[in-house]
């Protein structure tokens, strides 16, 4: 089978969804890369600043077992962001003793070079998961694991990942399955039994890796203003609707 892609606004589950596909015995996923997530053009010292110095993604690769000194010596002979994502997979499946699986990437935010990302890897496939704004603009503002400094920015990074697919769904034709964040939390089993055929692949007994998924429900009546559903409903409203997402205040 090709590779694919997890892509959607951060805090929408793709961490989730990546750990459970990669206990799948065909499949093999290293930490985030986020080569398409940068404007800078490959090559400049823009781009190489973005992936060379974030202390995070410098720790993803050690978690993943790549040498920061080989990997250097990767990035300064690839000759394109697809050339460094092949690259930097091969060196991860050896690495990790997974050679022969098929390696996949769960990077959220490479949502913004979705359009040359289609266009470098035109036999891959696209996983887009949908989370509630609301939910994903509580969790932002909470700040447990990434933090948007207002309520503004954290619902432009919904509408934002959640347009940008959506505006190219008809390039992705069936190479695109959405999932449903809430769908999934309720009834993971048939959400990934949907998700395998999708891929082409074997049903594998994947239930030990939904233990610890549960339907989520969150009150966010003590964190999020009136003005903060009047900001959600302003900037993620019309994409929210075409979910069945409501981003009216939830009652007392």
């Amino acid at each position: 089978m090709s590779s694919f892609f997890i892509v959607g606004c951060v805090r929408s589950g793709t961490t989730m969804l990546r750990d459970v596909l990669r206990r799948h015995p065909d499949l093999a996923c290293p930490e985030e890369t986020q080569y398409y997530r940068w404007g800078h053009p490959f090559g400049t010292a823009g781009f190489a600043q973005c992936v060379l110095k974030p202390p995070v993604l410098i720790r993803h690769r050690s978690l993943d077992g790549l040498d920061e000194e080989a990997f250097r010596g990767e990035f300064d002979t690839a000759r394109s962001r697809a050339d460094l994502t092949r690259r930097h997979m091969t060196r991860f499946l050896k690495a990790s003793g997974q050679s022969g699986r098929c390696w996949f990437d769960k990077s959220p935010q490479n949502v913004y070079g979705l359009p040359l990302l289609l266009h470098d890897f035109p036999d891959a496939k696209f996983i887009h998961i949908v989370r509630n704004p609301i939910d994903v603009v509580a969790s932002l503002l909470r700040g447990a694991v990434i933090a948007a400094p207002s309520t503004l920015a954290a619902a432009n990074y919904w509408f934002e990942a959640v347009a940008i697919v959506n505006t190219l769904k008809p390039v992705f034709g069936p190479r695109l399955l959405e999932v449903i964040y809430e769908d999934f939390t309720r009834q993971p089993l048939p959400q990934i039994r949907s998700i395998l055929d999708f891929l082409d692949l074997d049903q594998a007994d994947l239930s030990a890796a939904t233990h610890h998924i549960h339907e989520t429900r969150h009150d966010n009546r003590e964190l999020l203003t009136a003005a903060d559903y009047a900001v959600i409903a302003e900037i993620c409203g019309v994409w929210a609707t075409s979910y069945d997402y409501s981003v009216v205040p939830e009652p007392a």
